[in-house]
């Protein structure tokens, strides 16, 4: 599961303040890795006038509505400098 966490957040890091600014603040999407089906959703919001904080957060249905559920994420500012959160910040994505 961590594996596509790192692909998306590496993938977003690559991208400018403006262009993170212009990403929906919230999108889903079902994908499949080694046959088994996952939720990749990514949340964006601005902290500031001058901050975004890009979590990228995973579902991976089990059974009988039990599933295991991880995210990571950072925030960047104006300038372009990231800061990967910490794990109290990401307490309500997981």
């Amino acid at each position: 599961m961590n594996e596509l966490v790192e692909k998306y957040l590496s993938d977003l890091k690559k991208k400018s303040y403006i262009e993170l600014s212009q990403l929906e603040d919230y999108h889903g999407e079902k994908v499949v890795k080694n046959r088994k089906s996952y939720t990749i959703s990514v949340w964006r919001d601005t902290i500031s006038s001058n901050e975004l904080r890009v979590v990228v957060q995973i579902y991976r249905y089990w059974f009988l509505g039990i599933g295991k559920m991880g995210a990571d994420g950072f925030t960047i500012n104006r300038e372009g400098k990231i800061s990967d959160l910490t794990r109290t910040e990401l307490y309500e994505f997981i």
